[in-house]
């Protein structure tokens, strides 16, 4: 397992493991989620993983829209049962990492609401 590898595993691990009681909820004004840059998960109580992303600003990522929100109103889950846990990455490591550990952590989970996961560079 590469370096990058190892700490893609330790995100998803964060991401999945976390209690669901200590995911942030969806609310209107997605008020407690943070303005920093990091890969979060949009999860469901019982069904798991929904959608894995990456932001620069997570907060404003959900404040603009966001598609895991909608597709789970549409799946007709309830809100309560749908939360969000995120893993802040510094800066430095979002400008040069981020897209490549959000692509090995889709890769491995393949989340339902993710339309598109990228293929892996295999040379």
């Amino acid at each position: 397992m590469t370096d990058i590898e190892a700490q893609a595993q330790v995100i998803l691990d964060f991401l999945v493991k976390l209690p669901f009681a200590d995911c942030l909820p969806i609310t209107r004004d997605f008020a407690d989620l943070t303005t920093k840059p990091g890969i979060y998960a949009v999860r469901h109580r019982t069904d798991g993983l929904l959608y894995i992303g990456k932001a620069q600003d997570i907060k404003e990522r959900f404040r603009g829209g966001h598609k895991a929100v909608t597709w789970s109103w549409l799946a007709e889950y309830h809100h309560q049962d749908v939360a969000i846990s995120i893993y802040e990455i510094d800066f430095g490591q979002w400008r040069t990492l981020s897209s490549k550990l959000e692509g090995i952590i889709l890769i491995w989970s393949k989340p339902p609401f993710n339309i598109r996961i990228p293929m892996r560079d295999e040379s």
